[in-house]
């Protein structure tokens, strides 16, 4: 339930200023991110208690790199809340787990 809540929103993907900020800082545009979440992702995380309101951390890739993002599904749009590539000092190397 939760991909498909996702994915029906995949037309309609709005970047907070953040998002926008993080994606200029990875060297990677807004058009790279809609791509590689229509090409597959996985939900690795989920957020239902974010004050505002429930949101997800996925994993998708960008010309075979990892990516995380944050989003939100609103109404009919998914809100891209931040981007970011996910450090191996943090996660494990299938990039879907936390180290501990």
């Amino acid at each position: 339930m939760v991909k498909s809540e996702i994915v029906s929103r995949l037309d309609c993907l709005r970047h907070t200023l953040h998002a926008l900020k993080e994606e200029a800082a990875e060297n990677i545009t807004a058009e790279q991110v809609e791509i590689g979440l229509k090409a597959g992702f996985e939900v690795v995380e989920e957020y239902p208690d974010d004050p505002r309101g429930c949101s997800y951390l996925v994993l998708f890739f960008i010309d075979n790199e990892p990516f995380h993002l944050v989003c939100a599904p609103h109404e009919d749009a998914l809100i891209i809340v931040t981007v970011y590539r996910p450090d191996l000092n943090r996660w494990m190397p299938n990039y879907k787990m936390r180290r501990r």
